[in-house]
């Protein structure tokens, strides 16, 4: 992956790496409306499926601390 393409993953809320949707992150939401497969989601987003799955994880961890500091 090139620093450019780090930058924008990072930067940029539409880019994703996937020629196959123009690099755009709203043309996969198009294909896959109900939910995306693991897989394309990891490769669009350059890593793999059990770092996308602690990735998940942390989020909503994060997520619950946060609704439970406000009770």
């Amino acid at each position: 992956m090139t620093e450019i393409e780090r930058n924008m993953l990072e930067t940029d809320p539409d880019y994703i790496s996937s020629r196959r949707f123009n690099n755009s992150l709203a043309k996969l939401e198009e294909r896959y409306p109900d939910g995306c497969p693991d897989h394309i989601i990891a490769a669009a987003l350059v890593t793999t499926e059990d770092d996308l799955e602690i990735r998940y994880n942390r989020i909503i961890e994060t997520l619950r601390r946060k609704m439970h500091a406000k009770d």
